[in-house]
Order: C-alpha cells, then sequence, then structure tokens
C-alpha cells in the first residue's frame, strides 16, 4: 500500500474554513489561531484521553480519523458518541472543573488530529474578542447538539432513535461494529439487529 502523505498545511486550511463557519473573524486573527496547532498521529486503539487524566489540557482537532467517547461500568463499556473527520473533542470535565477525567477517548483507526493548548486557546482569546467570540459560539452549538442528543435518548423509541442515527450519522455505520452502535443509541444488540434488517427491507 502505498504511504498515506499527511500535508499539515491542508489540514489547517480545513480547520481554518471549519471555524470561519462558527463565527467570522479577522484573517489576521484566525491565522494567529490556527497557527498554534500542531500535527499528532494516533494508532488505532489509542487512547487519546483516560481517565483520572488531570493533565490533559489540548484542544483536538481530527483531520484524518474516527475517536469513540466512552464510560466504564461494572466492565460494561457505554459509548457517549463518535467523534470523526472535522469535529473537535477535548478533556473538557477536567478543564472545566479542575476534577480527574471521567471518560476515555479511543481511536476506532489511525488517527491524525490538529492539536493546540487549551492555555495557548484562552491566552489569544483574551487578546481578540473575535476569537473569544467564536469560542462562545462553538460552546453554544455543542450545547445544542448535547440537549439533542440528550432529548433522543430519553424520549424517543429504539426505532426513531435509530432512525435519526442513520440520517445524521450514516458514515459511521460502516466503520464501527453494530454492538458499538447499539451501546450510542442505549439499545441491545440484538434489537439493533433487528432494526438494521427491518430499515434495510424498507429501503430495498
Amino acid at each position: 500500500m502505498p504511504k498515506v502523505i499527511h500535508d499539515i498545511e491542508v489540514y489547517k486550511n480545513t480547520l481554518k474554513t471549519i471555524l470561519m463557519h462558527f463565527s467570522n473573524v479577522p484573517e489576521i486573527q484566525i491565522n494567529e489561531f490556527v497557527g498554534l496547532f500542531s500535527m499528532e498521529t494516533f494508532k488505532k486503539k489509542s487512547v487519546i484521553i483516560s481517565p483520572n487524566n488531570i493533565v490533559n489540557n489540548k484542544f483536538y482537532f481530527i483531520a484524518k480519523g474516527l475517536v469513540r467517547i466512552y464510560y466504564t461500568n461494572d466492565n460494561k463499556e457505554i459509548i457517549s458518541d463518535f467523534k470523526e473527520d472535522n469535529s473537535f473533542f477535548m478533556n473538557g470535565y477536567t478543564l472545566f472543573t479542575g476534577l480527574p477525567n471521567i471518560d476515555y477517548h479511543e481511536a476506532m483507526e489511525d488517527t491524525v488530529c490538529l492539536t493546540a493548548t487549551y492555555s495557548d486557546i484562552e491566552k489569544l482569546a483574551k487578546e481578540y474578542h473575535a476569537l473569544e467570540h467564536l469560542g462562545r459560539k462553538m460552546v453554544e452549538n455543542y450545547y445544542a447538539a448535547y440537549l439533542k442528543e440528550n432529548y433522543n435518548k430519553l424520549f424517543l423509541s429504539a426505532e426513531e432513535r435509530y432512525a435519526v442515527f442513520v440520517k445524521e450519522r450514516a458514515s459511521i455505520m460502516n466503520k464501527v461494529s453494530l454492538r458499538y452502535v447499539a451501546s450510542h443509541l442505549g439499545i441491545a444488540p440484538e434489537t439493533l439487529s433487528r432494526l438494521r434488517a427491518r430499515y434495510q427491507s424498507i429501503k430495498s
């Protein structure tokens, strides 16, 4: 297989484009912000952030790859989310509370991220109001998505949750096992298999 070439400037341009969708930031300021990021690579099954971690203060942009976020309880994994290309994650629980982290962030395939320390981001945001505004808009977007996800898990039926996932996260279906999807949706793997078979029969 040919060696994959990762061009950090291409990834930074993608990051810049995505950030500008959240808020319009002056060119000089957004370039300075993107300049804070460097490239890191993680092999499949690498744990990027782990529970009890209090030192990881990085902000991650996934340039290429897939990450799952999950908790463990009684040796059972409970998946809260998947992060794909062009999405963000960080050790938010620790950064916002000062307490040890409580979840895992694991690469589900070889993953390339652009990373910057949260302290460097905060320092620059204090200097430029437009970047501070950008951060607020990103938090608002994330919180809205969290509320929607929480509502779906509380009030939608298993079939409705599956339909939403297929519609909005279809690209993940062929990348992860059904048991991971079932865990994320909060349903039994057997139920998911039945829903998937029914959904495919309707489409065909």
